[in-house]
Formats: structure tokens, C-alpha cells, sequence
């Protein structure tokens, strides 16, 4: 069995531990990081809305990409639904 990384992520102060699945902690730090600036762009409505909508935003691309390049496009929708589930899953922790 494969050795799973879990990698600490940072998105508007909410730390996120998120399995690795094929990628590295850049890769991911970067991702959170286009998250951020993407939600920062968005008018003021709630961090819950604004994640939502950023995973939603990002989905879309990815969606798109997978179109054009076909084959791993439902592994990559499942791993976005993964991911959309644990930011509202972070967001709806109480914060420390």
C-alpha cells in the first residue's frame, strides 16, 4: 500500500490537513494559494459562500480542462468533490 502524505495548507487563516494523492506540498500550497487570491477577489459575502464559490470557480476550469484532454476526469471530479467537501467540512469547525 502506498504511503499517503498529508499536507498542511493554509487558507484565510483556517488550516486544512489535505492528503497529498499525487501531489506534493508545493503543488498544494500553490493551489491554496490561487484559492485565496481567487476568494479575495470575490465581493464581501461570507467565507463559507466565498469557498464554495471558489471550489465551484476552480472545479469549472478543471471540468474544462479534462473536456479537452480527456481520460482521468472522473478521478480528478472526485478528487475536487473530495476537496470542496473538507473546506466546508473546515469551515464549519469552530476555530481555536
Amino acid at each position: 500500500m502506498a504511503k499517503r502524505d498529508i499536507v498542511q495548507v493554509a487558507i484565510k487563516g483556517i488550516e486544512l490537513d489535505i492528503e497529498g494523492e499525487g501531489l506534493g506540498g508545493v503543488e498544494l500550497s500553490d493551489l491554496a494559494g490561487r484559492v485565496e487570491e481567487y476568494m479575495d477577489q470575490l465581493d464581501e459575502i461570507d467565507t463559507l459562500k466565498k469557498a464554495l464559490i471558489a471550489a465551484v470557480h476552480f472545479a469549472a476550469q478543471n471540468y474544462t480542462q479534462s473536456q479537452h484532454e480527456g481520460g482521468k476526469r472522473k478521478e480528478e471530479v472526485s478528487r475536487l468533490n473530495d476537496l470542496i467537501l473538507k473546506f466546508k467540512s473546515a469551515l464549519d469547525t469552530p476555530q481555536k
